[in-house]
């Protein structure tokens, strides 16, 4: 006896990788050099607050400056450094790097003392929240006091730096701010395992069955924060309600409503996705040769969610397969999908996803110094 089955596995293609401004476009699979994921030039926006103290036992007077990455895309994207002891090399492009290429211990600490620290935008909810707000910080400004209280943190962790009790900063505003609030991350801060650096798509079949011309459910399971798509040709996507769907995230149940019962395949083709870059994501130096360079890596400390166009196939494919067994079956005429709820949910879902991303240009190299 035959039965109509679905047959297959799915499965996201190699070498996709999204930088922090835009989608690398995904490579061959036999290709076996990964890409950079993101990369970009070092700003010092501003030359922040001097801080007093100790590395290790060393007494360091460090100036906390505002540093950002400029990506390339018109925006800076908010960064600290991970390394006390090491020079900033400002003339070199800093290449992002997974954890465990980049020297540096405590890293899950350090992730967590960015999400309750400065980001880039939350200067006087962060002051607000140590009780240290104020409607006149003389001559400093609230963001420079939330950035050198969240790099003092950061590098507490790092290098080992303790403020001076007696003498934290060059400032007596600061004086009173900065240990404060460090106190305040520092207490509030968990450690947080290393960000997903690459989308990832993927979609659990297990409780999938055939019901008429009715194929599901399957549950989304992704790190990509919605994939925004139009109705294929010969189905249409459904929630579990019947209603029909324009955007898959994660979590979401879908089912595949066929047009007719009969052994065919439908592609899925998508518009767009929207995609969270994470905090956490760090950076080294690199020559003009993409070797790394001796220098403080830099941590990212802000989130940024953009959507993408890409282009994502999704066959679904229904084929004769043989039953493994003779199963008793009532009288049918023509063909009907009601026959694969014989096979006892057996029901795989088939077809390859293959993302074609818009590769945006990597941040140009800066080989000069502009500081």
């Amino acid at each position: 006896m035959m039965t109509k089955a679905l047959k297959g596995t799915m499965a996201a293609a190699a070498g996709i990788a999204l930088g922090l401004t835009g989608v690398a476009a995904a490579q061959a699979q036999e290709e076996e050099a990964p890409s950079t994921l993101a990369a970009g030039n070092v700003i010092i926006e501003d030359g922040g607050i001097q801080l007093y103290g100790e590395a290790d036992g060393v007494g360091k007077k460090p100036h906390a400056s505002m540093i950002a990455l400029d990506m390339g895309d018109g925006e800076y994207r908010t960064v600290y450094c991970i390394q006390l002891n090491v020079n900033l090399e400002e003339q070199y492009l800093h290449e992002e790097r997974p954890w465990d290429d980049v020297p540096v211990e405590d890293l899950p600490m350090v992730l967590g003392v960015l999400l309750e620290g400065y980001d880039g935008t939350n200067a006087d909810e962060l002051l607000e929240a140590a009780g240290v707000a104020s409607d006149d910080y003389g001559d400093v400004t609230a963001d420079q006091l939330a950035y050198a209280a969240t790099q003092s943190a950061v590098w507490s962790l790092t290098d080992g730096w303790v403020l001076d009790t007696t003498d934290p900063t060059e400032n007596d505003v600061a004086d009173a701010i900065v240990p404060a609030v460090q106190d305040y991350i520092l207490e509030n801060a968990e450690p947080v395992d290393e960000p997903e650096l690459e989308p990832r798509f993927d979609v659990d079949d297990s409780q999938s069955k055939t019901e008429g011309t009715t194929v599901g459910p399957f549950t989304v399971e992704t790190n990509v924060d919605a994939i925004n798509f139009s109705q294929p040709e010969g189905a249409t996507i459904v929630d579990e309600n019947g209603e029909e769907l324009t955007s898959l995230s994660d979590g979401q149940v879908f089912y595949v409503k066929f047009d007719e019962a009969k052994t065919s395949t439908v592609t899925l083709v998508t518009d767009t996705f929207t995609w969270t870059t994470p905090a956490g994501r760090t950076f080294v130096p690199v020559d003009e040769n993409g070797a790394d360079v001796e220098g403080q890596r830099l941590i990212l400390a802000e989130e940024h969610t953009e959507e993408y166009t890409a282009e994502v196939e999704f066959e679904i494919t229904v084929e004769e397969v043989p039953s493994e067994s003779p199963k008793p079956q009532l009288p049918v005429t023509g063909s009907s999908l009601t026959t694969v709820a014989s096979i006892g949910g057996a029901v795989l879902l088939a077809g390859v996803v293959s993302l074609v991303l818009m590769r945006r240009r990597r941040a140009a190299a800066n080989w000069g110094s502009d500081a």
